[in-house]
């Protein structure tokens, strides 16, 4: 397969306000579809993915975040058992990322989940359990010093890495189809209130990452929330978040982490008098400038890698609107603002199961409601041109200059 749509990877510009490719400037708007991989590994699912790739390359959305793991006695798990691989999955795997090559689409993988979903991290804790014969921990967060689940990850990362495609023959370390390695999604250290265990994992993985794949940029995957080393941000956190163990600044500051990632969930997040629909709008503008102040000074570009709204209907669109506008308009101001993925795009066959998936022409759902995501798909379309406009007219915001 030629390499002629993907001729680079992605890099972050000298300075720090965006990314490149081959010197010229890479803002993207894009999406997440995290199941592309489960649902390649059954042929008779395929379709599904294709469905999401065409839409996505059709509607300029040239990022796709999906998942590069599933772990455990999972539907089509890439890792059944530690250590061992399935390669019907990976055959899988292979086949997305050659897919989203041959569209010019660009792909962020995470390589872990926090949450129990695709396995997750309590998974590597019950593998521990297993290998030491002890009794399954109840806590996840032990898996960030548990020497026995980083052996068994870092093997992962040492696999995923060297791993040549069979489709295109390159391995993944070498494929700029791979926009980014995500270190875990949603990563977190519920109770540590110092923020140094889930740091100190950042810290070696990252280096460690880094070490079998020079070549690609790496991100942590959190959520964004503020912690002790910039008290001055701690207001803006849409709840106390210090009990979680997160710290935004601190986590990507190592020079091993390329860029900064941010998710936005009004809905999980806020409550009470602070849910309603003014509430979330306003939140949204101030968490997203927060935390593009924040990069200003790491000397970083931000992507906010996850943000949704629900149910379908006009405050889905008004959402949608002004976290577009905020974005964009930080972009083209020159701030640290290079991409912006939404929650999630996927085939009109596959359920939504957490209301927030919006159908972009070419994954209608023919069982849906018509027209109820019509202005908020729009506004998602709309803004992704203007993102790519920003590279074809090789414009660098000028605040960069």
């Amino acid at each position: 397969m030629a390499d002629t749509c993907l001729p680079d990877f992605v890099s972050v510009a000298e300075s720090g306000t965006h990314f490149e490719v081959n010197g010229a400037p890479f803002f993207f708007a894009g999406c997440n579809s995290y199941m592309l991989m489960t649902r390649a590994a059954d042929p008779n699912l395929r379709h599904e993915v294709t469905e999401v790739l065409d839409a996505a390359r059709k509607a300029d959305l040239a990022v796709v975040r999906t998942w590069a793991f599933c772990d455990g006695p999972e539907w089509n798990a890439l890792q059944p058992e530690a250590g061992v691989f399935d390669e019907r999955v990976f055959a899988a795997l292979d086949w997305v990322i050659a897919q989203a090559k041959m569209r010019g689409l660009r792909l962020c993988m995470p390589l872990v989940n926090y949450w129990p979903a695709y396995g997750g991290i309590p998974q590597y804790m019950r593998w521990s359990c297993q290998r030491q014969g002890a009794e399954e921990s109840g806590s996840p967060e032990e898996f960030y010093q548990d020497r026995c689940c980083q052996d068994i990850f870092q093997n992962f990362l040492a696999t995923i890495t060297s791993r040549v495609n069979t489709i295109t023959g390159i391995a993944y370390r070498d494929e700029p189809a791979i926009m980014a390695w995500e270190l875990m999604n949603e990563p977190r250290c519920s109770g540590d209130f110092s923020g140094s265990k889930l740091q100190h994992w950042i810290d070696r993985t990252a280096e460690f990452l880094k070490s079998v794949d020079p070549n690609h940029m790496v991100t942590v995957g959190t959520e964004g929330f503020f912690g002790s080393s910039t008290p001055e941000f701690l207001p803006d956190n849409p709840y106390d978040t210090l009990s979680e163990g997160c710290d935004f600044a601190r986590n990507h500051m190592p020079d091993n982490i390329d860029y900064a990632t941010i998710h936005l969930w009004p809905d999980t997040w806020l409550s009470g008098g602070q849910c309603s629909e003014e509430a979330a709008l306003r939140f949204a503008r101030r968490w997203i400038n927060a935390h593009v102040d924040c990069c200003t000074r790491l000397g970083k570009p931000l992507v906010l890698t996850e943000f949704g709204k629900k149910p379908a209907g006009p405050p889905r669109a008004t959402f949608y609107q002004k976290v577009y506008d905020t974005a964009f308009g930080n972009a083209l101001c020159g701030r640290p603002l290079g991409g912006i993925l939404q929650w999630m795009v996927a085939s009109g066959t596959y359920p939504d199961y957490d209301e927030f998936t919006c159908r972009i022409p070419g994954t209608e759902d023919p069982c849906g409601c018509p027209g109820a995501d019509k202005a908020a798909v729009h506004t998602m379309l709309r803004f992704a041109q203007r993102f790519a406009a920003l590279n074809r007219d090789r414009i660098i915001p000028v605040a960069s200059l």
